[in-house]
């Protein structure tokens, strides 16, 4: 991947935030060069396959950390339960006038009122 400074700002966030100290350690971990962390720091060149080991190793989100989009713990957000997957098919196996009048009454719902 090329040049990206903040990419590279958001790799420093990712290894600050874990509080990881030590390049070297990383980079070990990483099975690269305390070089190779020290470009994706300053935005330099990332492989898919070493930005895929850094988001696994940090446990931050791959979509932040090459594109910034969403949040550094977005991975963990979005995580659908199998109780909702269920409800899903459920939605899907009613007939079009139930299941409009089931996204209505959801809609209606206030977001701060927890949904159970």
């Amino acid at each position: 991947m090329s040049h990206d400074p903040a990419r590279g700002r958001r790799v420093r966030d990712a290894i600050l935030q874990r509080h990881i100290h030590k390049t070297l350690a990383l980079a070990a971990e990483l099975d690269v060069s305390a070089a190779a962390v020290s470009r994706w720091q300053n935005g330099g060149h990332l492989s898919l396959e070493s930005a895929c080991a850094l988001a696994e190793l940090l446990d931050v989100s791959l979509d932040w950390l090459l594109l910034g989009r969403g949040t550094i713990d977005w991975h963990r957000d979005n995580s659908v339960s199998a109780a909702e997957i269920g409800w899903i098919v459920g939605l899907r196996a009613r007939p079009d006038r139930i299941r409009r009048l089931l996204v209505e009454l959801l809609e209606a719902i206030p977001p701060s009122a927890p949904l159970r």
